[in-house]
């Protein structure tokens, strides 16, 4: 058999799950080869059906991502507020007894008879007199001890 006597050449190939025909110029090899079909094995079943659900788990990873990220962002305003909110409370507490301290001082003034007048005045007669304030003398040459 001579080349030129098969005129049998197979003008198809598989690419991937489609046949794909395509003209064959010079060819190397010549003949009849029959087409078989390609079937998928169990393990490229299994990663895809793996990768789908590894797909699922990065999508579902992302969205509760964020709600999480969302939460936080409302609980770090939230501590912002109540932060602002007791400040302000400590400082109306302090203005409320600052107050009440004027009212308790008033409320003791009133009830007492403090600042009464006088009913009943002690005259002092004055000291006109100088001779009471008699200055005395210091010696110029006093001796000093220190100690006894």
């Amino acid at each position: 058999m001579s080349r030129s006597s098969i005129r049998y050449v197979d003008t198809t190939y598989m690419y991937g799950q489609q046949v794909v025909a395509s003209p064959v110029t010079n060819p190397v090899i010549y003949g009849r080869f029959p087409k078989h079909a390609v079937r998928t094995s169990s393990a490229e079943k299994l990663n895809k059906f793996l990768s789908m659900i590894l797909l699922g788990l990065v999508v579902l990873s992302l969205v509760s991502y964020y709600f999480v990220s969302d939460g936080e962002k409302t609980m770090n305003s939230l501590g912002r507020e109540i932060v602002a909110l007791t400040n302000e409370n400590i400082e109306l507490q302090n203005k409320i007894d600052n107050l009440h301290s004027f009212n308790k001082v008033d409320t003791i003034i009133a009830d007492r008879t403090l600042l009464d007048t006088a009913k009943k005045v002690m005259e002092i007669p004055a000291v006109n007199d100088m001779s009471s304030h008699k200055i005395v003398p210091i010696p110029v040459n006093y001796n000093w001890s220190i100690g006894y």
